[in-house]
């Protein structure tokens, strides 16, 4: 069994190779993600949630990810420092997984994949944009504001949370729109089914990718993606998101 590591710093990484010493695993050090952790039977990720967010960025076809939380929230991760060799031992024994869509953003012919979040926005900074919101090709709203978002059930915690969002249930496969400063009273976000087909038109606009990636482009196309984003399953990930949510400052 091959084991990716992919560490944001050195913090707990000489604890986590002896553990999977120990546990027989052979592995292989990433200090930056890359297309080759495809190759691997599975990924430990040590940092935060942006750290996976980078991995997921990296690959179509998604080896199961277990992440040691070092960050600040870690509503992807699975475990906490202390408490890491419990829960990877379990993960490692079993191999039972869960699967989330992510999302298909395509800007003119290239393809970009999101687990949280499609952001559109205007190039042109603390000005306003015009945005046309289309849904299955059918105009369903136009409106000036600093820009939208598209995002899946579980980047309902992320960006458009900010945002006033509603949080949806991780295992409700949706897709959220929700305005950035809308210049309109009233305005509330959308929920549609998770395999509708959004678009987004705006003149001089750029498409932000989970916060990763930055692509200027006039129109965005969002639908669900055939690769899904890989975890190791996670006990109590309700219980734990809504743990996750209240504690955030």
């Amino acid at each position: 069994m091959k084991c990716a590591v992919v560490y944001k710093s050195l913090e707990l990484l000489e604890k986590v190779l002896s553990f999977l010493k120990i546990q027989g695993v052979s592995f292989e050090l990433f200090s930056q993600p890359s297309s080759r952790l495809e190759e691997f039977d599975f990924i430990v990720s040590i940092g935060g949630d942006g750290t996976i967010l980078s991995i997921l960025q990296e690959v179509k076809k998604c080896p199961p990810i277990f992440g040691i939380n070092t960050g600040r929230v870690g509503i992807l991760t699975h475990s906490k420092p202390e408490d890491f060799e419990t829960q990877l031992r379990r993960a490692i024994e079993s191999f039972e997984v869960e699967r989330f869509t992510r999302l298909s953003c395509i800007c003119d012919s290239s393809e970009f994949l999101a687990l949280n979040e499609v952001a559109f926005i205007g190039k042109e900074r603390a000005k306003l944009i015009e945005v046309e919101i289309r849904v299955d090709f059918e105009e369903i709203d136009s409106l000036r504001c600093d820009g939208v978002i598209a995002s899946t059930q579980i980047g309902s915690t992320a960006y458009a949370f900010s945002l006033g969002g509603p949080v949806i249930d991780p295992y409700l496969e949706s897709i959220i729109i929700t305005p950035i400063a809308p210049f309109r009273f009233g305005w509330r976000p959308y929920v549609f089914r998770g395999d509708r087909i959004v678009e987004f038109k705006s003149r001089k606009g750029i498409a932000v990718i989970d916060g990763k990636r930055f692509v200027e482009t006039n129109k965005v196309t969002i639908k669900k993606s055939s690769f899904p984003a890989v975890f190791f399953k996670k006990e109590k990930r309700l219980k734990n998101l809504f743990y996750n949510i209240r504690r955030i400052e």
